[in-house]
């Protein structure tokens, strides 16, 4: 899954730490040595990140779709759609 970054560098510009602390400020920086990726971001970001991962509600409509098998709710439901009426349920 690619991962969106607000900036890229390299390992050697490192030595201009200011100009990619600053791109930081702005999102995830990559930073590339050799065959290697790293990702610099804020503190306050991965804090974030941490807290939202922790969560283990759903995020969104896919995550809470995520697995949901209509067939097998219809199945396991089947009694109660068949069952006949009794003359006493209430709306």
């Amino acid at each position: 899954m690619p991962v969106r970054h607000a900036a890229e560098f390299t390992a050697s510009d490192l030595k201009k730490a200011g100009q990619v602390l600053d791109a930081a400020t702005h999102g995830l920086v990559r930073i590339r040595r050799r065959n290697e990726t790293f990702f610099l971001l804020r503190e306050a970001e991965f804090e974030e990140l941490v807290t939202e991962a922790a969560d283990p509600r759903p995020k969104t409509l896919d995550d809470l779709l995520q697995g949901y098998d209509a067939a097998d709710v219809k199945a396991r439901t089947r009694w109660w759609l068949d069952d006949a009426a009794e003359g006493k349920e209430a709306l």
